[in-house]
């Protein structure tokens, strides 16, 4: 059977950019200064030819970095190494640039929130439209048995989408994509876009479409999940649909 593989998933990340940001550099000529609460323009070329060994210390909120300053360091791979070594939580942003070799740069230091958690326990388990239902259903496992690496190996669902027409008329589903939830936290561990049907069945006005989906190797495999189909309904607008949660089971 074909299965459909993932792609990894990650979490948007909205930034919130007022910071208490201090700068300073000890090179003779690369120059940081702070303007506001939370933008430095950095100025000059590094020389590193002074009593010590240039560098460039940016405390943010009380939490210092600093990064080497090497001969010839231009403003702009300044901001390179600083955008690289600030603490967790927090991003550098390129406000302005002179369009020069060695020309000043404005960036911008912002804190990052933390990824927005969606109530997946909102989403229906069943919707309707154009004269049908759909539901989804979902089955989880972990090839455990011995063997090289079986950890290795990824885990796999069988997801089905179903319902029932008017008229005993069977309904036709048009599944755009997959998304996998954790229960309790919300987190969206991966989005399957134009999953492979393995399987069709109708039978008096009912339909059922099949999906194999192949999920990574490294799910905890105590916590449940649920999959979320974006699909449409005898040709309407995709809507959201989800199954129960469902556990992982271990196939040994």
């Amino acid at each position: 059977m074909p299965v459909t593989a993932i792609r990894p998933v990650v979490a948007p990340v909205t930034c919130f950019p007022f910071v208490r940001v201090e700068a300073m550099s000890n090179d003779p000529k690369l120059r940081a200064k702070v303007e506001g609460l939370d933008r430095i323009r950095i100025t000059g070329t590094a020389t590193n030819n002074g009593i010590v060994a240039s560098l460039l210390a940016v405390t943010v909120d009380g939490k210092r970095v600093s990064v080497p300053l090497s001969r010839g360091t231009t403003p702009l791979q300044a901001f390179r190494a600083l955008e690289k070594a600030l603490p967790t939580g927090y991003s550098a942003t390129l406000q302005s640039a002179e369009r020069r070799p060695g020309g000043e740069v404005v960036v911008q230091i912002a804190r990052q929130s933390r990824p927005v958690v969606k109530d997946v326990s909102k989403i229906p388990t069943s919707i309707t439209a154009n004269g049908a239902d759909a539901r989804v259903e979902a089955y989880l496992w972990a090839n455990l048995m011995p063997g090289p690496l079986p950890r290795s190996k990824p885990i796999l669902a069988s997801v089905t989408v179903s319902g029932t027409g008017f008229n005993d008329a069977p309904p036709n589903f048009k599944v755009g994509s997959f998304k996998v939830y954790e229960e309790g936290t919300g987190k969206l561990l991966a989005t399957i876009a134009d999953p492979k049907l393995v399987e069709s069945n109708t039978r008096w006005g009912q339909k059922s479409d099949t999906f194999r989906l192949e999920l990574p190797s490294n799910l905890d495999l105590n916590k449940k999940y649920t999959f979320v189909a974006s699909t449409g309904i005898n040709g309407s607008k995709p809507a959201q649909v989800r199954s129960e949660y469902v556990p992982v089971h271990r196939v040994y």
